[in-house]
Parts: structure tokens; sequence; C-alpha cells
């Protein structure tokens, strides 16, 4: 049924967790896993004019985002399960959307934080932006869950 899973990895514990979930149903299901990590330069620029600082900051994002892809990477091959990853610049919740159409996911497995109340309004959710959005299925995978 779930042939092709999306994960998206923001390093995370909860992301770690939901990872974790999709290799399990990729085993199950006989799946390939596709991960991506997004950077987003606007949540460490903002409304500021752009510097040499922040380039550096950003690649320090870009090449961790890429260690992150290797590793998941490797710990689904460990596993037996197919996979392929990719390091994306841009808004989260839309790069995510575009990754999974562009990998004809059948289903997107992400964590969540489940932020309430003025943090959730001020950070905004990313999970719930998908889940809305999606053409596909999303399974939420939240912080502080026992898997």
């Amino acid at each position: 049924m779930f042939k092709r899973v999306v994960v998206p990895l923001d390093g995370s514990e909860c992301a770690d967790k939901a990872f974790g979930v999709a290799v399990d149903l990729a085993k199950l299901h006989g799946s390939q896993i596709a991960a991506c990590s997004i950077v987003d330069p606007v949540l460490v620029v903002g409304s500021t004019p752009p510097s040499p600082a922040m380039d550096v900051v950003l690649t320090d994002m870009q090449n961790e985002a890429h260690r992150r892809i290797d590793d998941a990477v490797e710990r689904a091959r460990e596993a037996g399960v197919a996979a392929r990853g990719e390091v994306i610049t841009g808004v989260a919740f839309e790069r995510i959307l575009d990754f999974a159409k562009r990998n004809a996911a059948d289903v997107i497995v992400m964590g969540t934080h489940g932020r309430e109340g003025l943090p959730r309004f001020f950070m905004g959710s990313v999970a719930e932006m998908v889940l809305r959005k999606s053409s596909c299925p999303v399974l939420i995978v939240r912080e502080g869950i026992e898997s």
C-alpha cells in the first residue's frame, strides 16, 4: 500500500522518532524512503538584510542538513530499506509538499513538537500545514510519545 514513504528531518527528537516509524513502515510494506531536510533562510535572516555572518550560519545549517540526511540514508539501508535523501532550501511546509509530490509519496511520516498556545501562534506548525495541504496521507509522530 505504501510504496514510497517521505520523511522530513529537522534534527529534533520527534523527527528521529518519526524516521524510526518510517523505517518500520517501509520494512513492513517493502517501501522506499525518501528523506528530506529543509534549510529555511527566513528563520535565520528574517526581515534583516543578508550579511556575511548570515552566509556562514546558512552554510553551517546546510552542512548539518547534509550530515542528517547521510546518516538517515545509512540507517535505513542498514535496516534493509532502500533510501535516498535531499537537502532543500525554502519554506519548510512548501518544500516538504513539493518533495512529496516529486517523489510520488504514498505517505508522509513526520514528527511534531505538539506546541500549543503562544509558542504555536508565533512559531506555526509545519506539521499542521503539511497535514492540511497534502494530497497523500500524513502520519504524525508527536514528541513525548513512547514508540
